[in-house]
């Protein structure tokens, strides 16, 4: 019997080895029969939680689905595994894009850097499995920058490009957090899924075990603009919704250690609330040592935004003006699917050179960094422009950058995203007080109230295109609505 009892207990070990394995498996890099696994898993349900940046580093805030009848928007938040002397977090439910369920946001504050915490949430079901959240320093630190993520929910092939979508940002994420632990949150330009409609590609995005532990950023894209779903997603800190934005427009920011994040809706050709909500940041935050602006469309990017009329006439002049009166140090976008960073612009010029490997001392412009495509289908397209100060042209690799803030300090460094070899990197010493009120910048936001006045103008008859368009395709114009496949 004792020799029976032995290899019974030996068995039921290896069997909880085995299943302890199998369950650390899911927060590294999976190959494809294990992430089939994983994905089946989960597809199903649209339940997974996402954690957003908060208002300032001592906070993070998360967002997710729960049942109708039993939805609390609950969060526990504790510095020991077991979760003993949790502190409740409660914040509030509102509908969903469905009648079954509610989504609920909470925002966790009082958090300090360089700290383990552990968090739970209310599933509507009972509390979750705690997961880990370490801070950082919040004041030297790095932030990781993702471009046009694009989880795709494809029906025409029983959905096996969106499950390789997922294995795909999985693996990636994996890839870029191993050789850069001391990554504090992640900035995307937007575009984050393809459709803007549907719950799986939301739940496919959401996946990856490592974002139960990263804080996300995720600015508005062309593509999450063709539905809604981004709006009960998400929870992004200072939503600034103004006078003239409808629907899914907003802007937002946020501020984390010296750094001010401005992210702007570039879909939207609102100028009046894009230009009051970067005064209302800035004026908020006068000590910020850096300003980092965030808009999807590649402004002075690589790729086909090049040459096209609505880069060079719409989003130049409603955008650049901004950044140059706001004096920000840098603008992250999108859109492209190209990796390039420009040179330091001002007045659609080259102010200052910036080839790659170079230290640059208080330089007069601002630099665009253009990401691209992590699971969004690669543009054949590689240009060179006097604007650009780099380009990787193997546009099928995914890439990611980073930005290391030490004081008076940013390095900016991109990476390959598949072996994490390095491309490009420049940094920028910035120890002069910001010019806000110099003759320059005061008369620019002077002369933009032309442009405020165009956008507005802009804005109602792009309103109004869209009104006809909607009545259009629901019948209400011209008789029937027809069937759409698209």
């Amino acid at each position: 019997m004792k020799k029976v009892l032995a290899v019974f207990m030996s068995v039921l070990m290896l069997m909880q080895l085995g299943t302890m394995s199998q369950a650390s498996d899911f927060s590294g890099k999976l190959d494809k029969n294990e992430w089939e696994a994983y994905y089946n898993s989960l597809i199903d349900d649209n339940t997974l939680p996402m954690l957003n940046v908060g208002a300032d580093e001592t906070q993070v805030s998360l967002c997710w689905h729960a049942d109708k009848d039993t939805a609390k928007a609950q969060v526990k938040l504790s510095k020991s595994a077991d979760m003993s002397d949790a502190v409740l977090f409660e914040g509030e439910t509102t509908p969903a894009e469905n009648d079954l369920q509610l989504v609920c946001r909470v925002t966790v504050t009082g958090l300090t850097e360089n700290t383990t915490y552990y968090y739970q949430w209310n599933t509507g079901k009972g509390w979750s499995d705690a997961k880990k959240y370490e801070t950082k320093s919040f004041g030297s630190h790095k932030a990781m920058v993702v471009g046009d993520i694009q989880i795709t929910e494809s029906f025409y092939d029983g959905g096996q490009e969106q499950k390789d979508d997922g294995q795909r940002w999985n693996n990636f994420l994996v890839e870029a957090l191993e050789k850069n632990p001391d990554i504090s949150y992640l900035v995307s330009p937007g575009d984050n899924t393809s459709t803007g409609e549907t719950a799986a590609e939301w739940q496919t995005l959401l996946m990856p075990e490592t974002l139960r532990s990263l804080p996300v950023a995720l600015a508005i894209g062309n593509h999450d603009k063709k539905g809604m779903t981004y709006d009960y997603y998400t929870n992004m800190p200072n939503e600034y919704y103004g006078r003239n934005f409808r629907g899914l427009d907003r802007d937002f920011w946020f501020r984390y250690g010296d750094v001010l994040y401005m992210f702007f809706d570039s879909t939207s050709g609102n100028a009046p609330d894009h230009r009051a909500m970067a005064k209302e940041a800035v004026k908020l935050n006068p000590d910020a040592k850096w300003r980092i602006g965030v808009v999807h469309h590649g402004i002075y990017g690589a790729g086909d935004s090049i040459g096209d009329m609505e880069t060079e006439i719409l989003l130049k002049t409603i955008f650049a003006p901004i950044f140059e009166s706001f004096d920000l140090d840098l603008v992250i976008t999108g859109h492209t699917h190209s990796q390039g960073r420009s040179h330091f612009m001002n007045n659609t010029k080259v102010a200052e050179e910036a080839p790659s490997g170079g230290t640059f001392t208080n330089p007069k412009g601002v630099v665009y960094l253009n990401s691209n495509s992590i699971c969004g289908r690669p543009t054949d397209e590689s240009y060179e422009a006097e604007h650009l100060a780099y380009s990787f042209l193997e546009n099928d690799v995914p890439t990611y950058s980073t930005l290391e803030f030490n004081g008076d300090t940013m390095t900016l460094e991109t990476y390959r995203g598949d072996n994490s070899e390095l491309l490009d990197t420049i940094t920028i010493i910035h120890d002069e007080e910001y010019k806000d009120k110099s003759f320059g910048n005061v008369l620019k936001r002077i002369l933009y109230k032309v442009v405020e006045a165009l956008g507005w103008v802009y804005t109602k008859i792009d309103y109004l295109v869209r009104d006809i368009q909607a009545m259009k395709e629901d019948g209400g114009l011209f008789g029937k609505k027809k069937r759409s496949f698209n």
